[in-house]
């Protein structure tokens, strides 16, 4: 790898990029010219330009004279909650890209005492190491964010609720689902996207029940967050209008949905589904043409309770009696 190459991540926009590329542009010249006062003043300018990107990608106003340190800080914060396919959240990767950023950091009291960007009444003694090392450490984290930056721009939870609701191909589907990195994304966003599949599998699309349902049922217990499955359970429950979603067909997997859950989790969930509930109506038909009977579907999930581990299965069981409390009288299937 060239010591200033740089790549260009997805979803940057042009003046961004212009930012970034001219202050990566100034680093190179000023080392060409072994200037090395500039090459630790420019160092700084391109890690600076870089964090300052990444928080504007944010929403946040980074400033333009806010503090170095600080503004790297924020962005490192926003880089870290990223998730992506290609990205480790493991701890020592952690600990390196946080390593990363104290090298950054760092550049900011050795840019004060010795780089460009002061007057100064005499010219700072610098060796060619000093200047060799920050470029290094400058351009270690710049790629790691930039990298990092592609994610955050590409948006993952938004960009996968929006295809599990808008009916995408099966294989793009699966791509996104496997892009997202659930067990990196925040539990609020875990349940965001669990929502969506189970609605969606719960309206009869099979693309959804394939991508983001069956792999869980089928033994995926541990690969899938316990906010992902509540947001399973959530959607598989209520539409995004209210009304109760579950079917026949569908109360088996909710059941080993449930069960999969530890005890305070599913006490949390059942309770919480209890209230829901209580304000919810029936559809009268599924998908617009079956007929719902709502007294069948009541049946189904209780003959499913002996399923549900004993120690919450009184808090299953009043979940049964809550929907069958609002349930109509039974419709006819004829």
């Amino acid at each position: 790898m060239d010591l200033f190459e740089l790549y260009r991540p997805d979803h940057v926009d042009n003046p961004s990029w212009a930012a970034i590329e001219l202050a990566h542009l100034r680093l190179e010249g000023a080392w060409s010219r072994k200037d090395l006062p500039e090459v630790i003043g420019k160092s700084k300018e391109l890690v600076e330009t870089i964090a300052k990107v990444v928080v504007s990608a944010t929403g946040e106003t980074p400033g333009d004279v806010a503090e170095f340190a600080p503004t790297v800080k924020r962005a490192q914060r926003a880089l870290g909650r990223q998730p992506g396919a290609d990205l480790s959240s493991g701890q020592n990767i952690r600990a390196i890209s946080q390593a990363a950023q104290t090298l950054a950091s760092s550049i900011g009291p050795i840019r004060n005492s010795h780089g460009t960007g002061h007057g100064r009444d005499r010219v700072p003694n610098i060796v060619e190491e000093m200047a060799t090392v920050t470029i290094e450490a400058a351009l270690l984290w710049s790629r790691w964010a930039l990298r990092r930056l592609g994610h955050l721009l590409a948006n993952y939870p938004n960009d996968l609720i929006d295809a599990v609701n808008t009916a995408t191909g099966r294989d793009s589907l699966r791509e996104k689902f496997r892009a997202a990195v659930i067990a990196q994304q925040p539990e609020e966003v875990q349940q965001r996207i669990g929502v969506a599949f189970g609605q969606q599998a719960a309206g009869g699309f099979g693309n959804a029940v394939e991508v983001g349902v069956e792999p869980v049922i089928d033994g995926g217990y541990d690969e899938y967050p316990i906010g992902y499955r509540v947001g399973l359970l959530m959607g598989m429950l209520l539409t995004a209008g209210g009304q109760i979603d579950i079917t026949m067909c569908y109360a088996p997997w909710f059941v080993s949905l449930v069960s999969s859950l530890p005890e305070q989790k599913a006490r949390e969930f059942l309770g919480q589904a209890r209230g829901d509930v209580l304000d919810a109506t029936w559809p009268s038909t599924w998908r617009g043409s079956t007929a719902v009977n709502p007294q069948s579907v009541v049946t189904s999930m209780r003959d499913e309770s002996a399923r549900v581990p004993e120690v919450y299965r009184d808090a299953y069981d009043e979940l049964c009696d809550q929907l069958e409390s609002v349930a109509p009288d039974a419709v006819s299937t004829e």
